[in-house]
């Protein structure tokens, strides 16, 4: 499946497996981000917005609810490069649309994946909203012109790159939560040397994720044609 921008998301995902692999400390924020984080992993179901902040542009949603086996169905879909592209699952069927092409992935091909209540989608378990305590360097609370709370963490380079196959040369999150209390959004600013520009210079990267339809979402429509018609 397509990623807003794979290497940010693979990263991000594959890192959190480091969590509890060094002691803890006690940082700006971190009670309330932990719980945030697993509250939002026993949502019954909700939908991702992933925006690039350098562009201001929506490239991706994800979306996801438990049917009534507890199957989880899910759409992913958004725009890379100029082409759209979609993965959808009703829980035992797979659905791609690449490049134009539509298709219905068979349980044999190596890509194919379902996922349940008991074993989920990665993207619906709050490890896309990246905290690894261990790994922080510094941290810092600001309170933006709204009154809303952002809690910075910066991490430690020479830590996370001894762990990675990266080369990563900046690693930053924020979390934003209202005066209320309630979590606006998360944003992540990163950069590594392995993807550079024409002129060899790393490339930084920044998103921000948003969470919307919290517990309401009992259907997703299939977006992917094949043939020529849409798939039900």
């Amino acid at each position: 499946m397509k990623k807003i921008v794979c290497a940010l998301l693979t990263l991000c995902l594959s890192l959190s497996c480091l969590t509890g692999c060094l002691a803890e400390k006690k940082f700006p924020g971190s009670d309330k981000i932990e719980a945030m984080r697993k509250t939002v992993a026993d949502y019954d179901s909700c939908r991702y917005y992933i925006t690039n902040l350098d562009t201001g542009v929506l490239e991706q949603v994800f979306a996801y609810y438990y049917d009534g086996e507890d199957r989880q169905v899910y759409l992913c879909e958004g725009m890379q490069g100029g082409e759209y592209y979609a993965e959808y699952s009703n829980g035992l069927e797979l659905f791609r649309e690449e490049d134009g092409v539509g298709a219905n992935i068979g349980s044999t091909d190596p890509t194919y994946a379902k996922y349940t209540r008991e074993e989920p989608h990665p993207y619906s378990t709050g490890q896309l909203f990246f905290y690894i305590n261990g790994y922080i360097e510094a941290a810092e609370e600001l309170t933006d012109e709204n009154g809303n709370t952002i809690y910075m963490y910066y991490y430690n380079l020479e830590k996370l790159n001894k762990v990675l196959d990266e080369a990563v040369s900046e690693f930053s999150t924020a979390y934003a939560f209202d005066p209320d209390g309630n979590f606006l959004y998360f944003r992540q600013h990163n950069a590594s040397a392995d993807y550079t520009d024409d002129n060899g210079v790393p490339i930084s990267f920044a998103y921000e994720i948003t969470v919307h339809d919290v517990n309401s979402l009992t259907e997703l429509e299939n977006p992917v044609v094949i043939g020529g018609s849409a798939v039900k």
